[in-house]
């Protein structure tokens, strides 16, 4: 549905130069996983730590995978209609932030949004290169909506009365991330910096006095530079694009980010959202949500929100950036 551009400064510098760090590596749903650990906790086993962070991927995969049939999202998609479905703790966590986040944006975060992405060609299946036919987006279109989806956070387990599907794919590499934090937190690291497919989470510093440090990306498919880099403190950051993920079609540019409300790709000047957050969930799903408001709306909403953000936009051919006030507070902070 998205991707994650963020260019990561603090991984572009070696791991083990003052002989106190180490890295800790991995693959993970459809990507890589990198954890920097500076200075770290001498009561630690590290081959302890990693094995607990691997089986905690795969289980999170074991989940919220739609690439996996047998995953638990992927066996609620295939539930009869009006069945309660019983979730796992951490899916009923993503699903009830997913729903919160939809109503506060107002339907523009969908996580049934499923159905659309896979006919516009963004999903599992191969895209076709080619925009589907308008009757045939208003018959899926009809297909998702998050108002239907009942989740009993007690049980916990959800139901629908006229079926839906779940997709979690603007916010499951944010949860994963902070499990792994949490996860380090609990082996007596307190000085790492997570990483999954460009989202991250920073807690401690890099070295004594210096913290790690993550960039944004310029957008542009030629090259590589940054727009801006800064401390990330205790914090996370996730960033929403799609300059890099696109088809075009007879002479017109169509976005892998789709609107849920609308059925189509997003058509303003965006062309990425970069969200600083206390989580990584937070992170990952406002920076989609944003993506899809586009400059005016969500811009506003970040600020009723009080969201650190910065939002790249391209109008009469210049790149613009639209810094909210959270941001520049965080700056201010951090700096």
């Amino acid at each position: 549905m998205r991707y994650l551009f963020l260019l990561l400064i603090a991984l572009t510098s070696s791991c083990r130069d003052d002989g106190a760090s180490l890295e800790l590596t991995g693959n993970t749903m459809g990507t890589t996983y990198r954890i920097l650990i500076a200075s770290p906790a001498k009561s630690s086993n590290l081959t302890e730590t990693h094995k607990k962070i691997e089986r905690k991927l795969i289980q999170i995969n074991a989940l919220m995978s739609t690439y996996d049939p047998e995953s638990e999202i992927s066996r609620f998609n295939r539930t009869r209609p009006g069945m309660p479905f019983s979730l796992h703790a951490d899916t009923a966590e993503v699903l009830a932030f997913s729903l919160d986040l939809a109503d506060k944006t107002g339907g523009a975060f969908d996580p049934t949004i499923g159905p659309l992405v896979e006919l516009w060609g963004f999903g599992r299946a191969t895209s076709t290169g080619q925009a589907p036919a308008d009757d045939r987006i208003q018959v899926v279109k009809r297909q998702i909506g998050y108002q239907s989806l009942q989740l009993d956070t007690d049980a916990p387990a959800v139901k629908t009365p006229i079926g839906r599907e779940l997709d979690f794919s603007a916010t499951a590499k944010g949860f994963a991330v902070d499990a792994l934090a949490a996860i380090l937190v609990q082996q007596g690291h307190s000085n790492f910096l997570v990483e999954i497919g460009g989202e991250l989470f920073s807690k401690g510093e890099k070295r004594p006095g210096q913290p790690w440090r993550v960039a944004i990306e310029m957008p542009s498919n030629a090259s590589r530079s940054i727009y801006r880099a800064f401390p990330l403190i205790d914090s996370a950051i996730a960033t929403s694009g799609d300059y890099r993920n696109y088809f075009e079609s007879n002479g017109q540019r169509f976005s892998h980010t789709i609107d849920p409300r609308t059925g189509y790709p997003i058509t303003h000047a965006t062309t990425s959202v970069t969200v600083v957050a206390s989580t990584t969930l937070e992170a990952d799903g406002w920076a989609t949500a944003l993506n899809v408001l586009g400059p005016v709306a969500g811009m506003q909403l970040a600020a009723d929100q009080n969201l650190a953000v910065v939002m790249l936009v391209f109008e009469q051919n210049e790149l613009k950036a639209l810094e909210s006030a959270a941001f520049k507070d965080y700056l201010a902070q951090s700096l």
